[in-house]
Protein backbone atom coordinates (compact mmCIF):
# COMPACT_ATOMS: atom_id res chain seq x y z
CA UNK A 1 0.00 0.00 0.00
CA UNK A 2 1.38 3.18 -1.02
CA UNK A 3 1.87 5.96 1.62
CA UNK A 4 -0.56 8.01 -0.31
CA UNK A 5 -3.17 5.39 0.75
CA UNK A 6 -2.12 5.59 4.20
CA UNK A 7 -2.05 8.70 4.52
CA UNK A 8 -5.91 9.42 3.16
CA UNK A 9 -7.07 6.05 5.26
CA UNK A 10 -5.56 8.38 8.50
CA UNK A 11 -7.52 10.81 6.96
CA UNK A 12 -11.00 9.65 6.61
CA UNK A 13 -10.54 7.98 9.65
CA UNK A 14 -10.57 11.83 11.68
CA UNK A 15 -13.27 12.84 9.57
CA UNK A 16 -15.55 10.28 10.45
CA UNK A 17 -14.42 10.68 14.43
CA UNK A 18 -14.04 14.58 14.28
CA UNK A 19 -18.18 14.16 12.98
CA UNK A 20 -18.93 12.36 16.07
CA UNK A 21 -16.34 13.86 18.79
CA UNK A 22 -14.49 10.51 19.44
CA UNK A 23 -11.02 9.89 18.88
CA UNK A 24 -10.30 6.75 16.64
CA UNK A 25 -6.65 5.55 15.50
CA UNK A 26 -6.59 4.34 12.26
CA UNK A 27 -8.02 1.67 10.85
CA UNK A 28 -6.08 -1.76 11.23
CA UNK A 29 -6.30 -4.26 7.99
CA UNK A 30 -7.10 -4.31 4.21
CA UNK A 31 -8.59 -0.64 3.03
CA UNK A 32 -8.62 0.28 -0.46
CA UNK A 33 -9.30 3.88 -1.50
CA UNK A 34 -9.62 4.99 -4.93
CA UNK A 35 -10.85 8.18 -5.69
CA UNK A 36 -13.65 9.28 -3.89
CA UNK A 37 -14.97 5.93 -2.58
CA UNK A 38 -13.71 3.83 0.25
CA UNK A 39 -13.60 -0.18 0.94
CA UNK A 40 -13.95 -1.00 4.21
CA UNK A 41 -14.53 -4.83 5.72
CA UNK A 42 -17.28 -5.26 7.97
CA UNK A 43 -15.19 -6.09 10.81
CA UNK A 44 -13.12 -2.68 10.58
CA UNK A 45 -16.66 -0.59 10.04
CA UNK A 46 -19.00 -2.45 12.76
CA UNK A 47 -15.86 -1.29 15.23
CA UNK A 48 -15.87 1.95 14.02
CA UNK A 49 -19.33 2.33 14.40
CA UNK A 50 -19.21 0.86 17.89
CA UNK A 51 -17.01 3.63 18.71
CA UNK A 52 -19.22 6.13 17.66
CA UNK A 53 -21.59 5.29 19.61
CA UNK A 54 -19.99 4.66 22.25
CA UNK A 55 -19.54 8.61 22.27
CA UNK A 56 -23.09 9.49 22.33
CA UNK A 57 -24.47 6.58 25.04
CA UNK A 58 -26.26 8.30 27.87
CA UNK A 59 -25.62 7.83 31.62
CA UNK A 60 -28.91 6.02 31.83
CA UNK A 61 -28.02 3.67 28.16
CA UNK A 62 -24.48 2.57 30.08
CA UNK A 63 -25.72 1.22 32.87
CA UNK A 64 -28.30 -0.69 31.29
CA UNK A 65 -25.75 -2.40 28.54
CA UNK A 66 -23.41 -2.77 31.36
CA UNK A 67 -25.39 -4.57 33.26
CA UNK A 68 -26.75 -6.86 30.38
CA UNK A 69 -23.11 -7.64 29.98
CA UNK A 70 -21.70 -8.00 33.28
CA UNK A 71 -22.26 -12.03 33.45
CA UNK A 72 -20.44 -12.02 29.89
CA UNK A 73 -18.84 -15.95 30.26
CA UNK A 74 -15.31 -16.29 30.42
CA UNK A 75 -15.15 -18.92 27.69
CA UNK A 76 -16.63 -16.14 25.41
CA UNK A 77 -14.21 -15.99 22.83
CA UNK A 78 -14.57 -11.71 23.33
CA UNK A 79 -13.92 -12.44 27.15
CA UNK A 80 -9.67 -12.95 26.11
CA UNK A 81 -9.99 -9.02 24.91
CA UNK A 82 -11.00 -7.64 27.53
CA UNK A 83 -7.96 -5.67 30.00
CA UNK A 84 -6.89 -7.56 33.01
CA UNK A 85 -8.49 -4.99 35.41
CA UNK A 86 -11.69 -4.80 33.87
CA UNK A 87 -12.03 -8.72 33.61
CA UNK A 88 -11.17 -8.96 37.54
CA UNK A 89 -13.46 -6.45 38.40
CA UNK A 90 -16.43 -8.76 36.36
CA UNK A 91 -14.99 -11.54 38.26
CA UNK A 92 -15.34 -10.09 41.74
CA UNK A 93 -18.03 -7.61 41.33
CA UNK A 94 -21.96 -8.04 41.35
CA UNK A 95 -22.33 -4.50 39.54
CA UNK A 96 -19.66 -1.93 38.11
CA UNK A 97 -19.57 0.65 41.03
CA UNK A 98 -18.82 3.62 38.05
CA UNK A 99 -20.85 3.40 34.72
CA UNK A 100 -18.91 6.50 33.84
CA UNK A 101 -15.90 5.13 34.13
CA UNK A 102 -13.22 4.80 31.37
CA UNK A 103 -12.86 1.23 32.45
CA UNK A 104 -16.08 -0.47 31.25
CA UNK A 105 -15.63 0.96 28.01
CA UNK A 106 -14.19 -2.11 26.56
CA UNK A 107 -17.61 -3.59 27.32
CA UNK A 108 -19.59 -1.59 25.82
CA UNK A 109 -17.44 -1.82 22.70
CA UNK A 110 -18.27 -4.91 22.76
CA UNK A 111 -21.63 -4.60 23.54
CA UNK A 112 -22.23 -1.83 20.80
CA UNK A 113 -20.48 -4.17 17.83
CA UNK A 114 -22.63 -7.22 18.95
CA UNK A 115 -25.86 -4.84 18.07
CA UNK A 116 -24.79 -4.58 14.53
CA UNK A 117 -25.13 -8.58 14.23
CA UNK A 118 -26.94 -9.43 11.19
CA UNK A 119 -27.29 -5.96 9.89
CA UNK A 120 -26.97 -5.89 6.07
CA UNK A 121 -23.39 -3.79 4.46
CA UNK A 122 -25.63 -1.19 2.99
CA UNK A 123 -26.89 -0.38 5.93
CA UNK A 124 -22.98 -0.04 7.96
CA UNK A 125 -21.81 2.12 4.76
CA UNK A 126 -24.37 4.69 4.61
CA UNK A 127 -23.64 5.14 8.74
CA UNK A 128 -20.43 5.12 7.20
CA UNK A 129 -20.40 7.68 4.84
CA UNK A 130 -19.21 11.35 4.47
CA UNK A 131 -19.84 13.96 2.50
CA UNK A 132 -18.07 13.59 -0.73
CA UNK A 133 -16.86 10.50 0.44
CA UNK A 134 -18.69 7.06 -0.56
CA UNK A 135 -18.04 4.06 1.98
CA UNK A 136 -18.74 0.55 0.60
CA UNK A 137 -18.73 -2.53 3.51
CA UNK A 138 -17.63 -5.69 2.13
CA UNK A 139 -18.29 -8.98 3.84
CA UNK A 140 -20.18 -11.52 4.52
CA UNK A 141 -23.13 -10.67 6.75
CA UNK A 142 -23.80 -14.24 8.20
CA UNK A 143 -26.87 -16.46 8.41
CA UNK A 144 -30.00 -15.07 10.33
CA UNK A 145 -33.06 -16.23 11.21
CA UNK A 146 -36.13 -14.95 9.77
CA UNK A 147 -38.70 -13.41 11.91
CA UNK A 148 -42.49 -15.18 11.59
CA UNK A 149 -44.04 -11.86 11.89
CA UNK A 150 -42.75 -9.24 9.91
CA UNK A 151 -40.08 -11.00 7.92
CA UNK A 152 -37.13 -9.57 8.33
CA UNK A 153 -33.98 -11.27 9.13
CA UNK A 154 -33.75 -9.77 12.63
CA UNK A 155 -33.00 -13.12 14.60
CA UNK A 156 -30.02 -14.93 15.51
CA UNK A 157 -31.70 -18.16 16.26
CA UNK A 158 -35.34 -19.34 15.50
CA UNK A 159 -37.63 -20.61 18.32
CA UNK A 160 -34.93 -19.11 21.10
CA UNK A 161 -37.56 -16.37 22.78
CA UNK A 162 -35.59 -13.57 21.18
CA UNK A 163 -37.49 -10.45 20.46
CA UNK A 164 -37.12 -9.06 17.17
CA UNK A 165 -35.75 -5.16 16.51
CA UNK A 166 -37.77 -4.39 13.79
CA UNK A 167 -41.16 -5.58 15.23
CA UNK A 168 -40.77 -6.31 18.64
CA UNK A 169 -42.22 -10.15 18.19
CA UNK A 170 -41.25 -12.59 20.87
CA UNK A 171 -39.79 -15.75 18.78
CA UNK A 172 -41.49 -18.73 20.80
CA UNK A 173 -41.74 -21.12 17.43
CA UNK A 174 -45.21 -20.21 16.68
CA UNK A 175 -45.29 -20.35 12.68
CA UNK A 176 -49.51 -20.88 12.44
CA UNK A 177 -51.28 -17.76 11.87
CA UNK A 178 -54.45 -18.25 13.75
CA UNK A 179 -52.52 -19.71 16.53
CA UNK A 180 -52.07 -17.97 20.12
CA UNK A 181 -48.66 -17.19 21.10
CA UNK A 182 -48.75 -16.86 24.83
CA UNK A 183 -45.84 -14.59 24.61
CA UNK A 184 -47.01 -12.30 22.47
CA UNK A 185 -50.87 -12.36 23.60
CA UNK A 186 -52.14 -12.65 20.13
CA UNK A 187 -51.94 -14.60 16.69
CA UNK A 188 -49.20 -14.41 14.88
CA UNK A 189 -51.90 -13.32 12.28
CA UNK A 190 -52.59 -10.44 14.35
CA UNK A 191 -49.55 -9.68 15.17
CA UNK A 192 -48.67 -9.27 10.92
CA UNK A 193 -51.53 -7.27 11.17
CA UNK A 194 -50.61 -4.96 13.73
CA UNK A 195 -47.32 -4.56 12.38
CA UNK A 196 -48.73 -3.52 8.95
CA UNK A 197 -50.81 -0.62 10.28
CA UNK A 198 -48.52 0.11 13.72
CA UNK A 199 -45.17 -0.63 12.56
CA UNK A 200 -45.15 -2.87 15.96
CA UNK A 201 -46.70 -6.04 17.67
CA UNK A 202 -48.65 -3.87 19.53
CA UNK A 203 -49.50 0.29 20.22
CA UNK A 204 -47.57 -0.33 23.50
CA UNK A 205 -44.21 -1.65 21.80
CA UNK A 206 -43.86 0.92 19.37
CA UNK A 207 -41.61 2.58 21.48
CA UNK A 208 -39.25 -0.36 21.92
CA UNK A 209 -38.32 -1.29 17.78
CA UNK A 210 -35.65 0.08 16.21
CA UNK A 211 -36.48 3.43 13.89
CA UNK A 212 -34.21 2.27 11.22
CA UNK A 213 -35.07 -1.50 11.89
CA UNK A 214 -36.33 -2.10 8.19
CA UNK A 215 -33.12 -0.58 6.95
CA UNK A 216 -30.79 -2.59 8.92
CA UNK A 217 -32.02 -5.87 8.19
CA UNK A 218 -32.73 -7.86 4.74
CA UNK A 219 -36.31 -8.03 4.31
CA UNK A 220 -37.13 -12.61 3.15
CA UNK A 221 -39.39 -11.96 0.38
CA UNK A 222 -42.35 -14.86 0.26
Amino acid sequence: MSFGYVTLKTRVSQLFIAKTSIFVSAMAGSLALAGLRCFMNRKEAISLLARRDLGTLSLEKRESLLLDWWSIDPDDPQYASLPDPLRRMLAHSDQPDDPTSALYNPLLQLALEYSYIGVVNNYLSTQLALPGKEVTVEGDVGDMEVCPCCRYRSLETGASYDICGVCFWEDDGTTELHRHSGPNHQTLSDAQRNFRHLGAVTEASRQYVLADGKNRYALMIP
